[in-house]
């Protein structure tokens, strides 16, 4: 945990790792049993639990003010705490660093609907196989079948930044209920799949559902946001403080 002057401001900052830390990582659980988990085999639907433990943490610490902050896949576990997290209704702010569209992803590496591979990828889990790793014709990403069912499953949760569908109505976006600032660079390779030389056309999109909601796109930066971290912390510590 990191106590952060930046503009003369004290902001404490904990940064944290789930269950999605690295591609492939094994642990011991309380009960004794050796599990798998990384990048690779981990469930969206799981980043709840790493985060209720981390507020936990926090609010025994004598913290009441607690702002989540996720980057690129991260912007998808903190939006999913606001909606299924034991410590929801403790969050004041919310801010979304490069988030990015799965699915417009997805279609510039294959023309296979997404839909149909969903259906391929569940009969490969239902054959016990869930933690093998996809085949080419998925992704280009290598994860697990069970984590590829999980990113893409075809629910609200799933789709919460799914730009590509022009008339898509993201009401896992239009449920959050506290002020939320977006930061994304305007050369962001993931961001805008679907129309990457118009990253305000998406942004445009998460500030029309996202109901207190402002947005910031940082010139010249990648998804990383190198080397425009010194802007990025002043928008960060800017909003905190508001």
């Amino acid at each position: 945990m990191n106590n952060t002057s930046t503009n003369e401001q004290n902001v404490t900052f904990l940064v944290v790792n789930t269950r999605g830390c690295e591609k492939i990582k094994d642990f011991n659980t309380v009960s004794g049993e050796n599990k798998t988990i990384g990048a690779r085999h981990e469930l969206l639907e799981e980043s709840p639990i790493d985060i209720d433990a981390w507020i936990e943490f926090l609010i025994g610490q004598g913290y009441e003010e607690i702002i989540l902050m996720g980057h690129s896949l991260g912007t998808m576990k903190v939006v999913r705490y606001l909606h299924e997290g034991k410590y929801k209704n403790k969050i004041k702010k919310l801010i979304l660093l490069s988030p990015f569209d799965k699915k417009g992803l997805l279609q510039t590496y294959t023309e296979t609907q997404i839909e149909e591979l969903l259906i391929k990828a569940q009969e490969i889990v239902d054959q016990n196989r869930a933690d093998e790793m996809i085949s080419p014709e998925f992704d280009a990403i290598v994860v697990s079948y069970k984590t590829y069912i999980s990113w893409y499953k075809q629910d609200d949760l799933g789709r919460m930044f799914e730009f590509v569908t022009k008339d898509y109505k993201f009401p896992a976006l239009a449920k959050i209920n506290v002020p939320t600032k977006i930061i994304v660079g305007s050369i962001d390779e993931f961001f805008h799949q679907s129309n990457p030389g118009h990253p305000e056309e998406a942004m445009e999109m998460m500030l029309k559902y996202i109901p207190q909601s402002e947005g910031k796109i940082i010139d010249g930066a990648v998804h990383s946001f190198a080397p425009h971290e010194e802007i990025l912390s002043t928008e960060v510590i800017e909003f905190i403080k508001k």
